[in-house]
């Protein structure tokens, strides 16, 4: 069966001989395909090469994704507006949130807050979350913040429920986009506080997005994974890819795993084929 496809491009952003698609939803989720961007001609990208078609159609699973490639400025969404659990990808909006903050308090992160941080994001530590969490007054603080970022698709759950916030692909892109382009929410040194610690996390947790890129290349991202009692595993990973002479933001979302590693390989399968249908041919 042909996926309908459809795409977005910046104005003046295209590289000759790029085209990067924004695929809709499977027929049994074409209720969601009606959010994509309104199809404007043919194309070709990660989402519908043959390579992806075929490990898609092997995989079980709920599945969710959306790139953007900034050195295009294109983006494509896999299944747009499906909305899934965060777990703890929600600790990179929390961190983002925390910055924007003190630097509206134009002072800088305490030593204490720093040491949270670090330990929320690198160890994806819960109590450090919940802390931070509270300390920036809960979903309250942190839609603020997502909001003024221009994320439309996120709602939380009840207080202190954090992990169990809702959200999709496209919004984790703009979330990264306030970590990867200058813009009026972060300044440098708040962005390049929180990619750094996202590219350091610990070797047990550098997993998903990262699946398949060459060793060398930068990679800054944050993992979740949260067992469910009806729908199995949930498991996501969102990040950005910069090196190789290609940048590009990524977020991939799943449920329905039947177990946490079975989950990591769907998302690291995916990363592989996106990174080797994105990132040019070196000579």
């Amino acid at each position: 069966m042909a996926l309908p496809i459809s795409w977005r491009t910046k104005p003046g952003s295209v590289r000759p001989g790029r085209m990067v698609c924004a695929v809709a939803g499977l027929a049994i989720l074409a209720a969601s395909a009606g959010t994509a961007g309104a199809s404007t001609g043919g194309g070709t990208g990660p989402f519908t090469s043959s390579a992806m078609r075929r490990f898609l159609a092997s995989r079980h699973g709920n599945i969710t994704a959306a790139v953007e490639d900034l050195t295009t400025g294109q983006e494509f969404v896999y299944r747009p507006g499906v909305r899934e659990e965060t777990a703890s990808i929600i600790k990179a909006s929390i961190l983002a949130t925390l910055l924007h903050r003190v630097q509206r308090e134009g002072r800088w992160l305490t030593a204490s807050e720093r040491a949270t941080a670090r330990g929320m994001i690198e160890a994806s530590d819960n109590d450090d979350a919940t802390r931070l969490w509270n300390e920036d007054d809960g979903s309250e603080g942190v839609g603020g913040f997502l909001r003024a970022a221009g994320l439309t698709q996120t709602t939380f759950a009840g207080p202190g429920l954090w992990g169990l916030t809702r959200t999709t692909p496209t919004d984790q892109i703009r979330l990264l986009r306030t970590l990867a382009l200058p813009n009026r929410l972060l300044g440098p040194s708040a962005r390049s506080y929180e990619v750094g610690l996202m590219s350091h996390v610990i070797p047990m947790d550098y997993w998903g997005v990262s699946g398949g890129i060459p060793d060398g290349v930068p990679v800054a991202l944050k993992n979740g994974w949260l067992p469910q009692p009806r729908i199995a595993w949930q498991i996501n990973s969102i990040g950005e890819v910069r090196g190789g002479g290609e940048l590009y933001l990524i977020a991939i979302m799943t449920n329905g795993n039947p177990t946490e590693g079975y989950g990591i390989r769907t998302i690291s399968g995916i990363s592989q084929i996106i990174w080797r249908e994105l990132a040019p041919i070196i000579v």
